[in-house]
């Protein structure tokens, strides 16, 4: 029988209180760090088994879960001894895509709060029990890195011009997108369960437009974002190069709204967790969209 900590009670509570859909997507423990991964072979094996280290000092009550995105490699093999009671593996017999990786991620996670990061694990893992405490103990429904706020830092040198596409890609993304969030597309971010479970599967990008595919519709839906700080403290080559992928990128994210004005991501728990209508009910007016 699990123990239910703090993190699992504040979400009981909320859905006693008709919150949260059902009992059935109630956490078993506080936190799942959900990692996807593909043809890491070389370095997966030293990921978990970092990350397994620092969970234990600072979020006890925890579990990783690997997913292994069809690699061609030996990714599987090098996790599967490493595989416990908090450590699982997800092996996916084909390529999904990083974003379609975490669908099946947080599909199958337990966690109260539940964040996924870069499989080389480029941020500093001090970030995980601080995102976990915004989650479930300050109300925040979303998590995401920033690496433009003040206090981000890097312990590291990354290449001029993948900074400078990345600057570009990140300022259309802002004034087509996400306004005041500028850092759409950095790899660590943490969800509360139940805005997980409903937000996933709305996704309809696989790759790694996914990243603001996903905070367009928690912005849409009014859900409470916050913006940390982080510490990068690796980087390695990107499988994404800006400088070629970016206007296709930019083309999926164009045909967001018309998703948003087709229902596409229509969502009654989303709604319901957004939402600020303080009238009487008979005067609610039909949803417009700007």
């Amino acid at each position: 029988m699990p123990t239910h900590s703090k993190g699992s009670r504040h979400l009981r509570r909320q859905f006693e209180n008709g919150s949260v859909l059902s009992m059935a997507s109630l956490p078993t423990t506080d936190v799942s760090l959900v990692i996807p991964v593909c043809n890491g072979a070389a370095f997966i094996a030293d990921t978990v088994a970092s990350s397994r280290e620092f969970l234990a000092r600072s979020c006890p009550n925890f579990e990783i879960v690997v997913v292994d995105d069809g690699s061609s490699d030996d990714t599987a093999a090098a996790v599967r001894p490493l595989t416990n009671e908090r450590v699982r593996l997800i092996a996916l017999p084909s390529n999904h895509g990083k974003f379609g990786a975490l669908k099946v991620g947080m599909a199958e996670a337990r966690g109260a709060c539940r964040i996924f990061t870069d499989a080389d694990l480029p941020y500093d893992l001090e970030a995980v029990p601080y995102i976990v405490d915004l989650v479930t103990n300050r109300g925040f429904h979303v998590v995401v890195g920033d690496r433009t706020l003040p206090e981000s830092c890097s312990l590291t040198r990354t290449d001029v011009v993948r900074q400078l596409s990345s600057r570009i890609f990140s300022f259309f993304v802002r004034m087509l997108v996400t306004g005041g969030l500028f850092d759409s597309q950095c790899g660590l971010k943490g969800f509360r369960s139940d805005v997980a479970e409903a937000l996933f599967p709305l996704l309809t990008h696989s790759g790694f437009s996914g990243d603001v595919e996903l905070l367009y519709i928690a912005l849409k839906h009014n859900l409470p974002i916050r913006r940390i700080p982080v510490r990068l403290q690796g980087s390695s080559p990107s499988t994404v190069k800006l400088t070629n992928h970016s206007l296709p990128m930019l083309g999926r994210i164009l045909g967001l709204r018309h998703n948003w004005v087709s229902g596409r991501y229509d969502s009654e728990v989303l709604s319901g967790l957004g939402s600020q209508i303080y009238w009487p009910p008979t005067d609610v007016p039909e949803r417009t969209t700007p």
